[in-house]
C-alpha cells in the first residue's frame, strides 16, 4: 500500500511494506569488497534519527547494493550509496550537500543494473553521500 512520507523538500510516495519484503529477501550480487564492507558496518552504527529515516522507507541501512567509494578525505572515506524503494516522486529536486557529510536524495533510476532481480515498480532510488571513517579490522 502506498503512502505520502516527507523527507526534507521531498514528497514521496512509498509502499513501505513491499519495499521492506524485498530487503528481507536474500540478494544476490552484494560486492564484498573491503570498501563496500566497510560502509555496510558503518551503517549499522547510525545515530537512531539517521537510521529512522531508513527504517521508514523499509529500508536496511547496512543492505546496499550498490555503493561507490570516492577516495579519502582526511580520516574518512566519501561514499554514494544507493538504495531502492518501490514508490515514486511526487515532489523535490536533486541537490547536493556541499560538504557532503550527510546527504539524501531521490531520483528515478538510470538504468537496472544494481536493482536487485524481481524488484517491483515503480522503482525509486534514494542516493546517500556521506563521509565516513574507517572501522572495520581490514587496512584499507
Amino acid at each position: 500500500m502506498f503512502q505520502t512520507m516527507r523527507i526534507g523538500d521531498w514528497d514521496i510516495e512509498a509502499d513501505v511494506e513491499e519495499t521492506r519484503r524485498q530487503y528481507a529477501k536474500d540478494i544476490e550480487d552484494m560486492c564484498e569488497c573491503l570498501l563496500c564492507e566497510n560502509d555496510r558496518e558503518v551503517m549499522k552504527t547510525l545515530p537512531r534519527e539517521k537510521a529512522q529515516m531508513f527504517e521508514d522507507f523499509g529500508l536496511q541501512p547496512s543492505v546496499c547494493t550498490d555503493i561507490n567509494e570516492f577516495g579519502q578525505e582526511g580520516d574518512r572515506h566519501l561514499y554514494v550509496a544507493s538504495y531502492f524503494v518501490v514508490g515514486r516522486i511526487i515532489e523535490g529536486k536533486k541537490e547536493w550537500d556541499p560538504d557532503r557529510n550527510w546527504y539524501i536524495s531521490f531520483e528515478v533510476p538510470r538504468d537496472d543494473h544494481f536493482i536487485p532481480e524481481g524488484f517491483p515498480k515503480p522503482v525509486l532510488q534514494l542516493d546517500c553521500v556521506t563521509l565516513l571513517p574507517w572501522i572495520i579490522e581490514e587496512p584499507y
